[in-house]
């Protein structure tokens, strides 16, 4: 079986000019940065590949010891071409994030780069928020070729492609099943440039997305939540609509899970299966590990085996059955496309 893995690189395409001054050593090199149009994708269900490599504006900084030595703004996927001089550079790349954030009365540092915060709702489709960076040595790392800078994004991917009823009571699979939305809870909404948030940078509840269940957030409501769906589900059958979600790394796993209500901790995330059986709601949660950023935690099927728990907080032993073809995989997919059979 053929899988299909895509990598975004902005690609640095390097000319060097041998210039000399009175003294006869090397003058700077010029070079040339570019990001490479995205490759054809193949569809799959849920949000348009497309929208999800989309490229709309970037920023390179560029640092020699730390500190910031040159930088450049792209309102459009061209090139931003800079004269070095020779020595060991970092070189960061910044995809569809603010350009305010990072103009050098903004950012002196690396580490001042790397602290920079992004609020989930900072995330669009197309533009969702990616960033990478690395090192280079001019001229050895350069001359007569083509330098690419990995980039990831700064959101995990979470869902689930399909949603089956199956009822083990007969009782029950006689009663009306009607789902009325899915999303993500305890999704926090702050991620860090350089690294991903502490628990510590997350502990007001404020920083989360739905703590600890559904709370309408325009900012964000498209990125965790898909609601008002009312689609009448048959014993036996099944709803194929793909509800995929986006949000920042969580770093709580199940070792530091809480379900208290009597107040707010951090928590891992959940996906939400919001139902009514026989006109009463229910809720089915599927507790996702510490997600990391730039992954898919996505189930290929969540199958209704009876009834929901009456708070989203809360799993009722054997009323869902959830199957992932892996826990967690790389969402490499952007540009280049490889195939590995």
């Amino acid at each position: 079986m053929k899988h299909f893995f895509r990598t975004l690189f902005l690609l640095c395409s390097v000319s060097i000019f041998t210039a000399c001054d009175r003294e006869g050593s090397p003058g700077p090199v010029k070079v040339t940065f570019a990001i490479e149009a995205p490759a054809e994708t193949t569809r799959v269900p849920g949000p348009d590949p497309a929208a999800e490599q989309a490229a709309l504006h970037w920023t390179l900084l560029l640092f020699r010891d730390g500190e910031l030595a040159d930088y450049g703004i792209c309102s459009s996927t061209g090139t931003i071409t800079r004269e070095l001089e020779r020595g060991s550079y970092t070189a960061w790349a910044v995809v569809n994030c603010p350009e305010e954030r990072f103009r050098p009365e903004s950012v002196r540092t690396e580490q001042e780069l790397e602290e920079i915060a992004f609020d989930l709702g900072d995330n669009r489709l197309p533009g969702l928020l990616m960033a990478g960076r690395e090192t280079l040595r001019i001229p050895e790392d350069t001359d007569g070729g083509t330098r690419s800078i990995p980039v990831d994004r700064l959101v995990f991917k979470a869902g689930i492609r399909k949603i089956t009823v199956r009822m083990e009571d007969p009782v029950l699979s006689a009663r009306p099943f009607v789902l009325k939305a899915v999303y993500l809870t305890n999704c926090p909404r702050k991620s860090l440039l350089g690294r991903d948030a502490t628990t510590g940078d997350l502990a007001p509840a404020g920083a989360w997305a739905n703590p600890m269940g559904y709370i309408s957030d325009p900012s964000v409501n498209g990125l965790v939540s898909d609601s008002g769906i009312d689609a009448g589900i048959a014993s036996g059958a099944s709803h194929t609509v793909s509800h995929l979600f986006y949000g920042c790394p969580n770093p709580v796993g199940s070792a530091g899970d809480s379900r208290s209500r009597a107040a707010w901790t951090p928590r891992c995330t959940r996906i939400i299966i919001e139902a009514t059986v026989g006109g009463k709601t229910y809720y089915y949660p599927v507790t996702l590990p510490a997600t990391q950023r730039n992954k898919t935690y996505i189930a290929e099927e969540a199958i209704i085996r009876g009834l929901g728990s009456l708070d989203p907080e809360e799993e009722v032993p054997g009323a869902l059955e959830a199957v992932f073809s892996t826990d967690t995989e790389d969402w490499s997919p952007v540009f280049q496309i490889h195939e590995q059979s």
